[in-house]
């Protein structure tokens, strides 16, 4: 299906009830000034009147590939649509986002002029009355070797829908269907990990949408609680392969496990059990964990939630509502 002087990109979008964002994705996905693009819609048992817009597009416009199945979650549409493309490269667009219209013919120039295997580029964080740009200091965008790259991800936004992926790095890999939270990092890394160059781009490409849902925090679902499995994937890649990425990792996963205590505990069910569980698990990464090498911000969270979880869970509390004060919110 390629087209030997021009890359096809394969355009995957996991779909589940998107609700209206869903029309102004697909806009912005047709709408492209790079043409040669195959968009595959996988709509994961949406309930809402996702498929019937899919349906709808796909009529008008032959590019477009429609697949319906059942609701397996995030990583299985994903997944699925990973085996119906034929592209060269492959992006993953969630299906209440915008991207900017040329987004993919400016990446495909930034691969040519660096020879790079995948691209990460910036976004911006809209909200229902405003927007906002993500912005990192100048040094951490540019070309970077694989451990290059590894660490910016450790370091930085490690989501799958801001990277467009050469086929070559993410043959043989899948979205870890085990895993609830986190599964899209641990795609990257494994990509990453493959490639010998990947260049780090400032500009916003994709508009990451926050809806009015979005502000507030859901109901915690048990399900998340699978990103503890990260632990056990993570430690032994890390110290195997970027040993001096190590203990930022860890770093990560620590805070990973006092968001989901906090995520719980900010639920109206009890989760004694989850809880006591996730608490285990940050002790055991606190005392595997060099703490000299991560901040001094760090350091203090992790050892408060280490001595008491409940004071580190006042504390962030109280963190969230001087912010809010401050923004006038």
């Amino acid at each position: 299906m390629s087209n030997k002087s021009e890359p096809l990109i394969s355009v995957i979008i996991a779909i589940y009830n998107p609700g209206k964002h869903l029309y102004k994705c697909l806009d912005s996905i047709i709408g492209q000034t790079y043409r040669n693009l195959e968009i595959i819609l996988v709509d994961d048992g949406s309930t809402d009147d996702s498929l019937s817009i899919c349906n709808e597009y796909a009529a008008k416009d032959e590019r477009i590939v429609v697949h319906h199945k059942e609701n397996s979650g995030v990583s299985a549409t994903r997944n699925q649509g990973i085996r119906l493309a034929h592209g060269d490269y492959f992006s993953f667009i969630d299906s209440d986002d915008i991207l900017e219209p040329d987004a993919y013919e400016y990446m495909l120039a930034l691969i040519k002029e660096y020879d790079a295997d995948a691209i990460n580029y910036e976004h911006y964080i809209t909200y229902p009355s405003r927007e906002r740009t993500h912005k990192l200091s100048e040094e951490n965008y540019g070309l970077f070797d694989r451990e290059g790259a590894i660490y910016q991800l450790v370091h930085n936004v490690m989501f799958a829908w801001n990277k467009l992926f050469s086929k070559r790095i993410i043959e043989d890999i899948w979205f870890n269907e085990e895993i609830c939270r986190g599964e899209d990092s641990l795609f990257a890394i494994e990509a990453f990990n493959k490639a010998d160059k990947v260049y780090f781009d400032s500009r916003p490409l994709y508009h990451y949408i926050q809806s009015e849902n979005s502000a507030v925090r859901g109901k915690f679902r048990t399900s998340q609680l699978t990103a503890i499995k990260l632990i056990d994937i993570y430690e032994p890649f890390f110290k195997s392969n970027y040993p001096s990425l190590y203990d930022k990792q860890m770093g990560m996963l620590m805070n990973l496990m006092t968001t989901l205590y906090f995520d719980m505990s900010m639920d109206k069910e009890n989760f004694k059990k989850e809880k006591s569980l996730v608490v285990g698990r940050f002790k055991e990464l606190y005392s595997k964990t060099n703490m000299k090498k991560l901040t001094k911000k760090q350091r203090f969270s992790f050892c408060l939630f280490r001595i008491s979880p409940s004071l580190s869970l006042a504390q962030r509390k109280a963190n969230i509502a001087i912010r809010r004060l401050k923004s006038g919110k």
